[in-house]
């Protein structure tokens, strides 16, 4: 058994993780920038991944309490860590490569780096490509959606329809405009490792009504929606646990919506996802 650090324990990724850990009899040290209760876990608050001595703290915690593995789970943390981590400790973290999460955390280049391997996305454009609502029509479509180029789960996505162009006229281009997929949300629990491993789950409901993160999940049988999966991980030249959003259209074939380069929310339902990396870590 190991002590493992989890960051955003007090978020549905971390809470889950550290849940699971604390199954296989790991010992498991928390931290979250809120202040957060988890019975069986040590919590620790640190500033923001935006602040300038969050590397500094989660370093220093991390050798007050003799960490020997660091499982990130929260959005902003990822391209810093990435880049940065590995010039601080020796400790190993679960997080794939620099330039393939940095890809990642902007839904603007997922999308054309996927779109140049050939993996299916929603057609996109940067407000700065359109003028006119006439544009988005044959562009996109409508409704279409706004979203930020990098955030996460539901945050500011926006379901827009030609009566919303003066909206959609004030936005720069840290957003991104995005044909809207209407059909079936898949949410499948992915890790590239020395083995892969894939588990498709299907949205059930949604806590924004159609779009955002799941409210339910279910394990599904959907081969297309693995593969396509397993394909935008090779098209990111990314390793590691992924949480990846996937939607059919109306004719059934599945897009790729985000590729997030963390163990997701509903890691709880993927457990043989979390075993294939503590496996790879040598972690029992």
């Amino acid at each position: 058994m190991v002590k493992i650090m989890v960051t955003g324990i007090g978020g549905p990724a971390g809470r889950n993780v550290a849940l699971l850990l604390l199954e296989k009899g790991h010992t498991v040290i928390g931290v979250d920038m809120q202040r957060i209760s988890l019975p069986g876990v040590k919590v620790h608050r640190i500033p923001p991944a935006s602040h300038p001595s969050f590397l500094e703290k989660l370093y220093t915690l991390t050798v007050e309490e003799s960490i020997q593995l660091l499982i990130p789970t929260v959005s902003e943390e990822l391209p810093i860590l990435a880049s940065e981590w590995k010039k601080w400790s020796d400790i190993p973290a679960v997080i794939g490569q620099q330039q393939a999460v940095s890809d990642a955390d902007d839904k603007f280049l997922t999308y054309k780096r996927l779109s140049s391997h050939g993996v299916c996305v929603p057609r996109y454009l940067l407000p700065s490509q359109v003028s006119s609502p006439e544009e988005i029509s044959l562009n996109l479509g409508w409704p279409c959606l706004s979203k930020p180029r990098v955030g996460r789960g539901g945050r500011e996505v926006v379901i827009r329809n030609i009566k919303d162009w003066p909206a959609i006229s004030m936005l720069d281009d840290r957003y991104i405009l995005q044909e809207f997929i209407p059909g079936t949300d898949y949410a499948p629990e992915v890790y590239i490792g020395k083995k892969s491993v894939i588990v498709v789950l299907e949205k059930t409901r949604l806590k924004e009504g159609i779009v955002g993160n799941a409210a339910e999940v279910k394990r599904v049988n959907a081969p297309d929606v693995a593969d396509i999966a397993r394909s935008a991980a090779k098209a990111m030249n990314l390793t590691g646990p992924m949480d990846i959003d996937i939607r059919r259209r109306n004719d059934h074939n599945p897009v790729v919506l985000e590729v997030n380069a963390r163990f997701g929310a509903n890691i709880a339902r993927a457990k043989e996802v979390l075993d294939a990396v503590l496996e790879d870590f040598g972690v029992c």
